[in-house]
């Protein structure tokens, strides 16, 4: 099967330092590839480059091909047709992505009034549907409803809410499940599983949370100071890791795994 994304020698240098370096990765449609590491490894700036989000005097170099097209050679008003639309993207901080002074409803509303040919009526059904399926209507949350009226959890369906809105090719979720109760996090994975296996849309899903990862996630990289340590299917990265940063972030809690630096470790390339 041809990959839908593939990235090749990223790197992303800030002002001050270097960020990544050098990653290369492919993902194909209807797969979870789940990135992993300690806090400031890198995860978010991956996750912002292949969105073309990255702050000013952030340089990325290398390659991001989406069918075959270089994504970091597209101009601003070329990434504001496909971010949406061929991308989705769940934020990891909720409140900061929703805006604060328009409706839920009416943010979804957008997205598709953006990047489909809906008409109004058919745009409000979606919207509706939508809402329905990641569960905000369940849970008391109305089309009207500002975001400071909704928890965590709930911004958080709601920012999947738009990001599913046009079946993107490629979601990109960062910590999307932080804020979400058990049932909620199962109820939420099982509607990435349904979009992934009906739409062959692919994930990359970033998460401290590596119960999740093992559970849902196909294929894992492994990020240590935004180099790759070690990447390959989940089974073999829980069950036998070669590279001992890998074997020491799996032997910590998960607490300690987003919160506690480890010693640093030797990098060295795992055979593939």
């Amino acid at each position: 099967m041809n990959p839908l994304l593939q990235v090749r020698n990223l790197s992303v240098h800030s002002p001050l330092q270097p960020i990544l370096h050098a990653l290369s990765f492919t993902l194909e449609p209807g797969k979870i590839l789940a990135i992993i590491g300690e806090s400031g490894s890198g995860k978010s700036t991956l996750a912002l480059s292949l969105m073309g989000l990255l702050p000013s005097g952030f340089q990325p170099q290398g390659e991001v091909r989406l069918n075959d097209k270089n994504l970091l050679t597209l101009t601003e008003p070329q990434w504001c047709q496909i971010r949406g639309k061929t991308f989705g993207m769940v934020f990891q901080e909720p409140m900061s992505a929703l805006n604060p002074t328009r409706r839920i409803g009416a943010q979804i509303e957008d997205t598709l009034r953006l990047h489909t040919a809906l008409t109004r009526h058919e745009i409000r059904t979606q919207t509706h549907t939508l809402m329905e399926q990641v569960g905000l209507l369940q849970s008391g949350v109305s089309e009207h409803s500002y975001p400071h009226q909704l928890s965590g959890g709930q911004r958080q369906r709601a920012l999947l809410a738009m990001a599913l809105a046009c079946r993107p090719d490629l979601l990109i979720a960062d910590e999307f499940t932080t804020a979400l109760d058990a049932r909620t996090r199962a109820d939420v994975m099982a509607l990435v599983h349904q979009h992934t296996a009906m739409h062959r849309m692919a994930v990359l899903m970033i998460s401290h949370d590596l119960g999740l990862v093992r559970h849902h996630a196909d294929n894992v990289l492994v990020l240590k100071d935004g180099i790759c340590v070690e990447q390959g299917p989940t089974a073999s990265i829980f069950d036998a890791p070669a590279h001992p940063y890998t074997q020491a972030l799996l032997a910590m809690s998960l607490h300690s795994a987003a919160h506690t630096p480890l010693t640093r470790l030797p990098v060295y390339t795992v055979p593939a």
